[in-house]
């Protein structure tokens, strides 16, 4: 371990994020990311610590990691960083051709034949009341988008159940 009560904290985190619920799971994402780049910047600090293979004295550079540790750390932190990102953004850049998608996939309300139109989105054949404004169901898509999420990544097993995985059933 390079940085122990770091590492301790990141995989807090990384529980953390692994146990949020669609409400908190953005601010879970934040958390961790925040937690990540802290990682990274002291790895990166770590990486000009002068590292003398002929050095009077062993006791010196005891405590200092060789590059190529503090490389391969650098770089799992970027791929889980990455990952995260990229999982942040699912969540919070949902366009409103996705949101369309993403109802017509779930059958949401019942239909598959939602539409983006220049005054909002609606399933065809709909009422004015049933038009949402392209914001609310960029919304309510990204909302949806971490149900699915949460539901998907749930403890894999519940007490009872005879340690069955189980599996999402999309309406």
């Amino acid at each position: 371990m390079l940085y122990p009560q770091l590492e301790q904290r990141l995989q807090a985190s990384k529980h953390a994020l692994n146990r949020a619920t669609s409400e908190s799971i953005v601010e879970q994402c934040k958390q961790y990311l925040a937690l990540l780049a802290e990682y990274r910047g002291r790895l990166y600090e770590l990486q000009g610590t002068p590292v003398s293979q002929h050095s009077a004295s062993p006791s010196l550079t005891e405590g200092v990691p060789d590059r190529t540790t503090i490389r391969e750390a650098i770089e799992r932190t970027t791929r889980e960083r990455n990952r995260t990102h990229l999982l942040l953004l699912s969540f919070t850049t949902v366009s409103g051709y996705e949101a369309v998608d993403i109802f017509n996939q779930r059958k949401y309300e019942g239909h598959n034949d939602w539409e983006l139109r220049a005054s909002g989105v609606k399933f065809r054949g709909g009422e004015d009341t049933d038009l949402m404004t392209i914001q609310e169901a960029v919304d309510l898509a990204g909302m949806l988008r971490r149900e699915d999420y949460v539901a998907q990544n749930a403890p894999l097993f519940l007490p009872g159940l005879h340690k069955e995985r189980l599996t999402l059933n999309n309406p």
